[in-house]
């Protein structure tokens, strides 16, 4: 279904019944990449499942390239759709957003789960690298950044082509917003340490972008956080693991 918000139109899927649980997709991705977790339980929760802005068939609007634009999005949502709290979940991409949602408005969250994502900042190097690659997507379109991050996200060529897919559809105007707010991103461990309710942190075993010692130190920043490793995944567990990866969002949340 399409819900208008102030600035944008934003596409979102729900799935079940019972507890509020708001899942957002990582980079270039949108929210189908849930759906094999909400079928399997959808018993167990309402799945809320939003295109993020100018992600899949969600509007771009007035981007500001920004975290906390998409964060405002998300809080947009909850009050269209009247929930007063809900467990949020994020991969990667999500899971930066989650965080600068997380840090503004706690008190609608009824807990907090991070998927293949990182509490750090980019380093120096990584923001440069960043800058290249908005270049070259002005330059040349999404076709080369989305084969390149692909190969990254999985070693399973089921996933590779599915994400593959997704990314080099999106617009260009709109993979750049994503990827200057991602470069612009500041560490929140402290996020993380101040969080009062369930804190889940999944990652992959296999992971190529968030390595296990960024996600183990997410873990440790709250002594009261689960950590759940996914083996044999890569960035992508919820695509090469959705019964473990749904269980563990239905348990953890």
């Amino acid at each position: 279904m399409k819900i208008q918000l102030k600035n944008i139109v934003m596409e979102v899927e729900t799935v079940g019944a019972g507890k509020p649980t708001l899942l957002l997709h990582g980079l270039g991705l949108n929210h189908s990449i849930w759906q094999n977790i909400a079928g399997l339980y959808k018993d167990q929760a309402r799945f809320i499942l939003p295109d993020l802005r100018g992600h899949g068939v969600s509007e771009l609007g007035n981007a500001d390239g920004t975290l906390e634009q998409y964060a405002e999005d998300i809080l947009e949502l909850l009050d269209q759709l009247g929930l007063e709290k809900v467990t949020l979940g994020g991969h990667s991409f999500g899971g930066y957003i989650a965080l600068a949602f997380a840090e503004k408005y706690p008190e609608r969250l009824d807990s907090l789960i991070l998927i293949a994502s990182n509490a750090a900042a980019d380093t120096e190097a990584r923001r440069e690298q960043r800058m290249r690659e908005m270049d070259n997507i002005r330059a040349t379109g999404t076709a080369e950044f989305a084969e390149t991050l692909s190969l990254r996200l999985s070693d399973r060529s089921f996933v590779q082509a599915v994400t593959r897919e997704m990314i080099a559809k999106m617009n260009p105007d709109s993979l750049i917003n994503a990827i200057l707010a991602i470069s612009r991103r500041p560490e929140r461990l402290h996020v993380l340490s101040a969080f009062t309710g369930p804190l889940l942190i999944v990652a992959g075993a296999e992971d190529l972008i968030v390595p296990e010692a960024a996600a183990r130190m997410m873990a440790h920043a709250n002594p009261l956080a689960k950590f759940v490793i996914i083996p044999e995944a890569g960035h992508m567990p919820m695509l090469a693991a959705p019964r473990t990866v749904g269980a563990a969002i239905i348990i953890g949340g």
